[in-house]
């Protein structure tokens, strides 16, 4: 006789379900990627991932917070500059470890509360540099450009050593033409790519100096008929 008692689905709570769709986005991708298929993989319905987060694009966001969870995010300390470079590097970690689940850091202003432990010493950063508040805002938000860009370019490969096939391209161009390019075949086949991030971070950071709002303190001049001291 066939059983004919009912199904129990599984009572799953929020984390799990989030935890549940960071690995399976991990391994499968954004193009793998599907509620219903996080539904199964958990054994509850749709619409119960449904009713935990209101949206597919609201787990996505979630998914890229937990991301940040997963890598150590720095603390403040008493160099805005050594700040800029921590939080870069934490977001070049992020890159190389969840390569697949990256993308989803371009997509949204902010991911959420770890995202928003990273951002404000960014822009505390930025504020103790000297900078007014609408250029803090500004290269606060060009910082985060230039870091996810790097580090999401470097999880595609482009920040490698070019290869022959690449070489050779280059090799063919008019001499007289692309006579920089030519010029940098060698760097390019040498390329390492910490220390390209190094020195666009350096770069960066000078540019950040540039804006700063202090004034530099004038040399004191002697008043009028005193002996210089």
């Amino acid at each position: 006789m066939a059983d004919l008692k009912p199904k129990v689905r599984r009572r799953v709570d929020k984390q799990a379900i989030l935890e549940a769709a960071f690995e399976l986005f991990a391994e499968e991708g954004e193009a793998g990627f599907s509620i219903r298929k996080l539904a199964g993989s958990v054994g509850v319905d749709p619409m119960t991932v449904l009713h935990h987060f209101r949206s597919k694009e609201e787990l996505l966001r979630a998914i890229a917070d937990h991301a940040v969870r997963g890598v150590e995010v720095p603390v403040a300390t008493e160099s805005w500059q050594n700040d800029l470079k921590a939080v870069a590097d934490t977001f070049r970690s992020l890159a190389h470890r969840y390569p697949r689940i990256f993308h989803l850091h371009f997509r949204y202003h902010a991911t959420g509360p770890a995202d928003h432990v990273a951002s404000e010493i960014v822009y505390c950063a930025m504020r103790r540099a000297g900078l007014s508040d609408e250029r803090a805002a500004g290269l606060g938000l060009a910082f985060y450009a230039f870091v996810l860009g790097f580090a999401l370019a470097e999880a595609e490969g482009l920040l490698r050593p070019i290869s022959e096939s690449d070489e050779a391209e280059l090799n063919a161009l008019d001499a007289d033409v692309y006579k920089s390019t030519r010029a940098l075949v060698p760097a390019l086949k040498a390329l390492d790519p910490d220390l390209a991030f190094s020195a666009s971070m350096d770069a960066f950071i000078a540019g950040v100096a540039k804006f700063t709002k202090r004034p530099t303190k004038p040399a004191n001049k002697p008043q009028a008929g005193a002996a210089p001291s």
